[in-house]
């Protein structure tokens, strides 16, 4: 951040938050004022104000992932005014920036630049004079994401502190509605933001692009409402899932689905199972090549006599199962559909097998 002119309003905001948050929870938990009901207002405050970042301003906004009624907007625009990180319309730019230039100077929250940068210190220069709205112009013209914009102080504030702080006055404790569902409950939930463009970028797997720096995390999923799976994030920005499998936690995607059957939202993106998995095999194959490079022409050749034919069978699986999912209704297609799922399932189970590293030093020892 050296040379930088630091911006300190934000600065000033991100250091007394935590704060005025952690002592003000510490003075009122030894005072003996703890209200359960307050917690668990706080507890609603965080999931909405948390899900209409995710949900709304991500997933929705940022990369149009699915389309939503006005309701369902509005509700993203006040309670994500209220999660305190800026307008839409300025997260959006930022975010769209990230993916665009990537690991850049053009990138906001470039990784390469540091683990604190990209957690927090990128705000604490921000100069928003600078940003360029260019890449939102379709958010711009949406009545409500420019309202929400042209009025984001007030709004944030509403519903970010006062409100809460109100609620929790109909049981007397405004100021445990202040502290625990305002202010403390704000510091969460930026850093829960903020860990997906740190943590995100330098720890976890990486299944789908090396040539991505966001990292598959199911830890940091846990409690960013199912935003750890990066590096499916990164190569596939459209989908509205961040987490494919149905064990993989995303309450992200689950709201989505949920407001999809409710009838609130329409058009859920989802990559096809053929590139999803070609994506998969390719990055598997490269990590192995990189890993066994210095081995001998006897492995480089098992891996190309079992793997190669493989993967081969795979991709056409796939490829079976994408063309079987538009006749998916008609029960002879949909008994086909069932068991070319089996069968890639299965063969990804070898597929995963013979690429593991153990195995193929163990054969490595026994050809040599």
């Amino acid at each position: 951040m050296r040379g930088k002119k630091i911006n300190w309003p934000i600065t000033l905001f991100l250091m007394l938050t935590p704060v005025v948050g952690i002592s003000g929870a510490v003075m009122i938990s030894l005072r003996g004022d703890l209200h359960w009901q307050t917690l668990l207002l706080a507890f609603i405050w965080l999931l909405a104000t948390g899900l209409a970042i995710t949900a709304g301003y991500h997933r929705l906004f940022a990369h149009e992932t699915y389309q939503a009624n006005k309701w369902v907007k509005l509700f993203f625009l006040i309670f994500g005014a209220a999660a305190f990180q800026g307008s839409a319309l300025e997260w959006c730019t930022d975010h769209r920036n990230h993916h665009r230039y990537s690991e850049t100077e053009k990138d906001p929250y470039n990784i390469r630049k540091g683990f604190w940068y990209a957690h927090i210190g990128w705000l604490m220069v921000l100069d928003g004079d600078q940003r360029d709205y260019g890449n939102v112009n379709d958010l711009a013209v949406d009545r409500w994401v420019h309202w929400q914009h042209k009025h984001f102080g007030w709004l944030s504030c509403l519903f970010g502190f006062i409100v809460p702080m109100l609620i929790a006055g109909a049981w007397g404790d405004w100021l445990g509605g202040l502290i625990f569902a305002g202010v403390l409950r704000t510091v969460i939930n930026h850093h829960f933001t903020f860990c997906i463009n740190s943590v995100c970028h330098l720890f976890g797997k990486r299944q789908y692009s090396y040539q991505q720096t966001g990292r598959d995390n199911w830890f940091t999923a846990l409690f960013t409402y199912g935003e750890g799976f990066h590096n499916f994030h990164h190569q596939f920005p459209l989908d509205y899932r961040n987490g494919i499998r149905f064990y993989h936690y995303d309450p992200t995607k689950w709201l989505i689905w949920l407001l999809s059957r409710l009838g609130l939202a329409h058009d859920l993106q989802k990559i096809s199972v053929a590139r999803l998995t070609r994506y998969r095999l390719k990055t598997d194959e490269q990590a192995l090549l990189t890993k066994f490079k210095q081995s001998s022409d006897a492995l480089l050749a098992y891996v190309h006599e079992y793997l190669v034919p493989l993967r081969d069978q795979i991709l056409q699986v796939a490829a079976r199962i994408e063309a079987l999912e538009k006749y998916g209704k008609i029960k002879e297609y949909r008994n086909q559909l069932k068991a070319a799922r089996l069968e890639l399932k299965y063969s990804l189970i070898v597929w995963s097998k013979l690429t593991k590293a153990r195995l193929l030093q163990r054969h490595e020892s026994l050809i040599i």
